[in-house]
């Protein structure tokens, strides 16, 4: 744990502990009993829980007790029931170490006196609702409760995902925008956020109009948000397991060819360097310059597909801003040196304007080599007289999208093919296991593009990628 990270997790702490001896719960005697009650009705919403898509965070449920409870009671008893709430079940529950379950506890108590502060300046009642129920009957008095409660939902998303994501950054050594935007400013996620928040005056209200029993009623809605949370988060694990398969895959393949080049170049330079002791021996030095350039372009075309295989096995995500033609040309070099490519022409026709992309470099990677190896696979099966692969890139829609179309010479796709080529499973190959381009379909979605394919009889393949400039819902 770096020395910034304990630093922080100590003053989180010491100020939750500040805020908790300085605000204890009112009215204890008559309230004790609610207030344990509404501990439990909390511990158990934390019960649902799933950790983020990182895998370095975990979400829950509870954040529609926590905003209830807040909202009926006010902020100071919220304080104590939502951390002794998240406290035992991080402990108990999840089974985390006690630095991370104490820092949970603590980085509540900051969100629950914010979300208090701010519902309390913009009109709520500072003892909750249950202290003040005139404030409940009537259209003009639940209208005044419009705003205060609005405040307390944004208070307690923007704190408690600002508090948990520095943790989380310095953990993992990933940026804090970066752990923000992948773990908890997503779509799917902030739906889900959407939902439990507004679930929360409902839950109040029920509260109020019949007791303990209006709240047991919506623990099915909830469980029924969590479920579809759960599906969502799994079915993106599974995704990104295929696509960590698929280049593991497509790497295993590669790597009787890399090898068999790497052995080529390391026999030249072996044999070169064999020169030069051999002309240091008869103290001849002309032809030191020419063997000492065979060694540096040969280990620099070594060094290039390490590198490449390296980038392109990595199971990271990573989002970022990227240059199309830069990435296509890396991609070229890196698979034209294999064995399949012999004779190959490369036709880049590159545009020299294209925006830059949020993207994942090494996915895409992914993309372009899963297509030159199979245009690489049908011109050589096939045996093309001309073999040539064309790689095209242009921007559409006012630079608001790029393209990049790659095309072959080889014998084209069966026209009874064409609706199938991008489900999983299916291939034309005798020793093939169909995930490459379904794969890279799921790819090319993921990045909110689209990819198509045409085969005009006896004209080869083309495939065009459509890929937005910056992705709908993204954080730039």
């Amino acid at each position: 744990m770096s020395r910034r990270l304990q630093f922080y997790l100590f003053a989180v702490a010491l100020a939750a502990v500040g805020l908790l001896a300085t605000h204890p719960p009112p009215d204890m005697p008559h309230r004790g009993w609610h207030y344990l009650g509404w501990t439990v009705i909390c511990l158990l919403s934390e019960l649902l829980w799933l950790s983020t898509l990182s895998g370095e965070g975990t979400v829950s449920m509870a954040s529609t007790a926590n905003i209830a409870t807040l909202a009926l009671w006010g902020a100071e008893p919220a304080m104590w029931i939502v951390s002794a709430s998240t406290l035992v079940a991080v402990l108990f529950v999840q089974r985390k170490p006690w630095v991370r379950a104490i820092f949970n506890a603590s980085q509540c108590v900051l969100t629950m006196a914010a979300g208090g502060l701010v519902f309390v300046l913009l009109g709520g009642p500072a003892g909750g609702l249950v202290a003040d129920r005139a404030l409940v009957p009537g259209a003009a008095s639940t209208a005044a409760l419009i705003a205060p409660m609005l405040g307390l939902f944004a208070t307690y998303l923007l704190v408690n995902r600002a508090l948990v994501s520095v943790a989380v950054a310095w953990s993992t050594e990933r940026g804090y925008l970066r752990v923000l935007r992948e773990d908890w400013f997503y779509r799917e996620r902030l739906l889900e956020d959407l939902a439990s928040f507004f679930l929360s005056p409902l839950v109040v209200i029920c509260f109020l109009a019949i007791g303990y029993v209006g709240v047991v009623l919506f623990y099915a809605p909830i469980r029924m948000t969590y479920e579809s949370q759960k599906r969502y988060v799994e079915l993106r694990n599974a995704q990104n397991m295929l696509i960590h398969n698929e280049r593991m895959a497509a790497k295993g393949e590669m790597a009787a060819e890399i090898g068999h080049e790497l052995r080529n170049q390391l026999s030249a330079i072996s044999g070169r360097a064999q020169m030069l002791l051999r002309d240091s021996e008869r103290q001849s030095f002309a032809t030191v310059p020419r063997h000492a350039q065979i060694i540096l372009e040969q280990s620099k075309r070594m060094e290039m597909l390490s590198k490449g295989l390296m980038d392109f096995s990595s199971a990271e995500l990573r989002m970022e801003r990227v240059d199309l033609n830069a990435l296509v040309q890396r991609s070229t070099e890196f698979v034209r040196t294999q064995n399949k490519f012999d004779a190959v022409e490369w036709d880049l026709r590159l545009a020299g304007d294209l925006p830059e992309l949020r993207a994942d470099p090494g996915q895409l990677q992914q993309v372009l080599l899963n297509l030159f190896m199979n245009a690489g696979d049908a011109m050589r099966e096939n045996g093309a007289a001309r073999k040539r692969i064309a790689v095209t890139t242009r921007g559409e829609e006012a630079g608001r999208r790029v393209v990049v179309v790659v095309s072959d010479t080889g014998p084209g796709i069966p026209r009874m093919h064409l609706a199938k080529i991008f489900e999983p499973h299916f291939t034309t190959k005798p020793e093939g296991h169909g995930f490459g381009l379904s794969t890279s379909h799921r790819i090319v979605a993921n990045h909110g593009g689209t990819i198509t394919v045409e085969s005009p009889p006896g004209q080869g393949a083309s495939f065009t990628l459509s890929l937005p400039v910056h992705r709908a819902g993204q954080w730039t």
